[in-house]
């Protein structure tokens, strides 16, 4: 048996969440054409044979610009520390940007094994997949292996687990062979709502949502949650909430939905949108949503 720790790494919105769930063949982390839609390292956990891949989704990497910001690039940047290979993430559909280079600096700059993968291959020809090659040694200079796949279509992914093998490098597995994540089921149904509040809202919207389950009633045939959506603006809050509360409504009804599928029984959600004005700027709450790190 072997096993070890892969991080996902990248700067905002370059596929690394899709990547995840096409790893784990479930679905363990939102996604969203937003940036900054991953606020916390996420564990996946794959076996495959003797091997266990235990990957981290992490937030992108980035300049903060709000204590929330310094959270997501400070879990990042934590995660590339304790693992035994880097997964560095591009789309190579764009050009190298410096977000890129700002991610490159710091996966350079352990003494751990990094992995260069280039997404959405399937919108490149083979002469494009060359120029894009040459310009990452240009512009990023050399790493331990290049993989190239398209994570929407699942393509690639056996190339993942083929190349990174020899980077397990631990004589037992640390998680049960039934066990796909570690994330708490009250984590899971916080990110349900916030995705569909993603999917439904644009501009600066998606960024100032926080989700709070405040009270919790499971029984073995129903369990109801009242949550907290918290944002920064009143306008905000008028949004989200919709004419005649249909945007609200719609967000509840497509969550439960999701929620009743993961928990396999019926669900009652109650939703209210409350204003917590600079949210993203106060430690102390920051701290009460489990941003603390």
């Amino acid at each position: 048996m072997h096993s070890g720790f892969i991080a996902i790494v990248g700067r905002p919105n370059v596929g690394k969440s899709t990547m995840m769930n096409k790893l784990i063949e479930e679905k363990v982390a939102i996604v969203s054409n937003k940036s900054g839609t991953t606020r916390d390292r996420i564990k996946g956990i794959v076996n495959k044979g003797e091997n266990q891949y235990i990957f981290m989704d992490t937030p992108g990497i980035h300049k903060p610009r709000h204590l929330l910001g310094e959270h997501m690039t400070n879990v990042a940047l934590e995660t590339l520390k304790g693992v035994d290979a880097i997964m560095f993430l591009l789309d190579g559909t764009q050009e190298i940007s410096t977000g890129d280079e700002f991610v490159n600096d710091h996966v350079k700059a352990v003494n751990t094994p990094v992995v260069l993968v280039i997404n959405k291959i399937d919108k490149l020809s083979d002469q494009e997949i060359q120029d894009k090659l040459l310009e990452i040694k240009e512009k990023l200079g050399d790493f331990d292996k290049i993989i190239t796949i398209a994570a929407e279509y699942g393509i690639g992914m056996h190339k993942i687990y083929d190349e990174l093998r020899e980077y397990l490098t631990s004589d037992v597995w640390y998680y049960p062979e039934d066990m796909y994540t570690d994330i708490s089921i009250n984590k899971m149904i916080r990110e349900i709502v916030r995705e569909k509040l993603l999917f439904y809202t644009k501009d600066e919207i998606p960024h100032s949502i926080a989700i709070e389950i405040i009270d919790i009633d499971n029984t073995p045939k129903l369990a109801r949650y009242d949550i907290n959506i918290y944002v920064e603006r009143d306008s905000q809050k008028g949004i989200i909430i919709g004419k005649d509360g249909n945007l609200l409504k719609k967000v509840g009804r497509e969550a439960r939905l999701e929620i009743e599928n993961l928990l396999e029984k019926k669900v009652f959600l109650n939703l209210w949108v409350k204003v917590k004005k600079n949210w993203r700027k106060k430690k102390d709450f920051l701290k009460e949503l489990g941003y603390d790190e």
